[in-house]
Formats: C-alpha cells, structure tokens, sequence
C-alpha cells in the first residue's frame, strides 16, 4: 500500500505559505521554551543559564530575519532549509548544556527532520537526518551534566518522565498539525487540478467542434453557390412539373442556409461592445420569434433602469442555444426573465414539461448529453456552459416541482455611466 506521504512534493505544496506556517510555529517553539527555562529558574537546579539563552536568542533573531529575506525575493525552499537547519543546530546546544542525549527534549530532533523530508525531499533532507543522528550520538559523549544529577534518583527518574511525556505531546502535536495542513493543501491542489482537468478536456472538445465547424462552412459553401445559382436558373426557365411558391421555398431555404454560414463567419471573432442591455434582449428575441413563429415565448425583463453595459458577443449564441433547447424539449412554450443588481446578470429560462434525470443534471456543462431530440447532439448545454464559464458567469439547471426545467445564466457584467 503506498505511503499517503508519497503524495506530497515540494511541487505540490505551497512553499511559502509553508515557510509562513513554520515561522510560526518556531516563534510558539521559542515562547515554550522561555516559559520552560524561567519555570527552571523559579527552582534550584543548576544548568548552564547563558549558553541556553544565547541559542533561544540565536534562533528568534534567525526566525526574524527569514521574513525579510523572503521579502527579498530569497526562494521559500532556501529558506526553509535554512530554518530547519537551524533548529537542529540550536536544539543542540541546548541539550549539549542541559545533559545531552540524557535530556528527554532529544525527541525534538523528530519534527523538523519530518518537515525536510516532506517540504525538502532529497539530499538536504537526508543530510539533515545525517546531522541529527550524529548530533545526538555526540551527545552521550560531549555535554554538561544532566540538572538533576545530584537530585533525589526517584525525583529524577519521576521528573525524566515527565519530561518524555512533555516531548513526544509536543512532537506529536507539531507534526500532526503541520502534516495536517499539508494534507488540506493537497487536497486543494488535487480539486484545482481536477477543474482544470475539465476545463481544458472542455476546451478541446470546442476547439474540435470549431474545426469541424469550420470544415464544414467550407464544404457546404460550395455546394450552396451550385444550388443558388441553379434555382436562378430553373426560376428564368419556369420548368414544367415545379410550381413557382415550391420554387421560391427552394430559394428561400438556400439564403437561410447561405446566411448561416455568413453568421457563422462573422461571428467567428468575438468582442465586447457597450449595449443597454434589456434593450438588446429584447430586440434579440424579437427576431428569435420571427424565425420560430410556432413557439409561444414569454419574455419579462426587469422593471428596474436599463443599464449600459459591456457585453461580449459570444453571449448571444449561449443564451439562445438554452433558448432553442427550452424550445424543443417544453412543447412549445418558453418563459424567459432576467434582472440585473449589482454588476451580475441573471436571466432565467423555463419551459414546462419534460425533465432531465440525476445523471444528465450532474454531467449539464461537462460533457455531451445525451440528447432525446430526434436529431439533437447534446452539445447546446456543453457550448453554452463553455462559453459562460470562459466570460465569468456560470449556468445551473434544475427540475422544476410543478414539470419542466429551469436554466439560470448567471454573468457578471461592467455597468457603463451614461
């Protein structure tokens, strides 16, 4: 089974945020180690008082120059690794004057031996390790007796266990609080990968719908000016068999095709132009209306001021293809509002029957959907979706209690002075 601190790199781990969090921790470090050293003082053991203070002084001064060379663009691994180097250092000190590897703040080697591994993996956190073996083997031989040597042995033994009790707490604590951490930035970082994910398979799958798109406009360009100027001929020789209204259909279908493929061109490009808004949604849909006279589209834009805004293009298209689909799937009937407060656009689209299952509500804007129309690709949700989400906005859909589905676009929006 492999280890969960496989998962963690110094990739994937927020450096500097983990120097901020290990600055902190060291100064709390330093704060129970004065509490310790003046609760010492209150007794009378005997301990080398100045070389102990002089390595906590050491280490704050240390501590307070890492935030200033981290302000001086220094790389938040150098300095991490610098940190934790100086604690195995100054922790040394301490014990070489407070009775060596007989001292039980020796287990405070742990942590930042764990830290290098998981923020600094490879040689330094080796030669760290390396460091705090040799360290603390150096201790048995080279240190100022224990403080209570030449105390009462039971009093000792008791206060030596004591002592072990308080040390591995506080490394268990260390560690468990900063391992923590890293996890929940992992985790952070594994749902951002995960969106990206989506995003960018999103994303290639538009970029092939757009080349197809464009293939085809380039395909069927062609055969469109042949049919155009075949119609042209056939309605100057007036052929027998073919009454003219079927003739005129034939020519009107043909520049409805042709005016597709010039939409299609010119919408190809996108920009963001000043509109009033309600205004041009209004105007929108009334042409919308005049190409599908068999759907009963109610439009209720808000009664409040009509604002200028900066609207992008591409809009347009994600807002009618949940239009068309309402359309197509509520038997005739659609219901469209929209309001605008605070710099966000909220447009609702109803229609009232039909309904989409668990599975089609989950995958709405991540992929095809699998289409009841008889002809329907399941794309117009994942297009709309798409495009929303590269403007800033976000789309939401939900059965409703009383049948049919609603659709909320939601797109924030600069509002303009008029």
């Amino acid at each position: 089974m492999p280890s969960v601190f496989s998962s963690f790199s110094s990739e994937s781990i927020d450096l500097e945020r983990a120097q901020q969090r290990l600055t902190l921790l060291r100064w709390g470090m330093l704060g129970l180690c004065t509490v310790l050293l003046l609760l010492a003082l209150a007794y009378p053991i005997r301990f080398a008082e100045i070389p102990i203070l002089q390595a906590l002084l050491t280490l704050a001064l240390i501590n307070a120059i890492l935030p200033r060379l981290a302000r001086r663009s220094v790389a938040p691994l150098w300095l991490i690794r610098f940190g934790l180097f100086a604690d195995v250092v100054a922790l040394s000190e301490i014990l070489a004057f407070s009775g060596g590897a007989a001292n039980p703040l020796a287990s405070l080697y742990l942590p930042p031996v764990l830290f290098a591994a998981l923020l600094s993996p490879g040689l330094f956190s080796w030669a760290l390790s390396a460091l705090a073996l040799v360290v603390y083997g150096a201790l048995f031989v080279w240190h100022l007796p224990w403080p209570l040597a030449d105390a009462d042995a039971a009093y000792a033994f008791h206060a030596h266990q004591l002592g072990m009790w308080f040390t591995f707490a506080l490394s268990a604590l260390l560690m468990t609080g900063f391992i923590s951490w890293l996890a929940r930035q992992l985790a952070d970082r594994e749902r951002e990968l995960a969106v990206a994910r989506e995003s960018q398979l999103r994303d290639e799958q538009l970029v092939g719908l757009g080349m197809q798109a464009a293939m085809a406009a380039h395909a069927l360009s062609t055969p469109l000016n042949t049919l155009t100027l075949l119609a042209d001929e056939w309605d100057e020789l007036k052929p027998a068999g073919l009454p003219p209204d079927e003739l005129a259909l034939v020519k009107s279908q043909l520049r409805v095709c042709r005016d597709a493929l010039t939409r299609l061109k010119s919408h190809a490009q996108t920009g963001t132009v000043a509109v009033r808004l309600f205004s041009a949604m209004t105007e929108r849909l009334a042409g919308w209306r005049a190409l599908r006279p068999d759907v009963t589209l109610s439009w209720q834009p808000s009664n409040c001021q009509d604002p200028w805004v900066e609207l992008d293009s591409a809009f347009w298209p994600a807002l009618f293809n949940l239009i068309n689909n309402a359309a197509e799937a509520g038997g005739g009937q659609v219901g469209v509002g929209a309001h605008f407060r605070a710099g966000v656009l909220c447009v609702d689209i109803v229609n009232r029957e039909g309904c989409l299952t668990e599975a089609q509500l989950r995958a709405a804007g991540l992929g095809q959907l699998q289409s009841a129309k008889p002809a329907g690709l399941g794309l117009g949700v994942m297009l709309s979706h798409a495009t929303l989400a590269r403007l800033g906005g976000s789309l939401t859909l939900d059965n409703r209690l009383s049948g049919g589905v609603h659709a909320r676009i939601t797109l924030p929006l600069k509002a303009l002075r008029t």
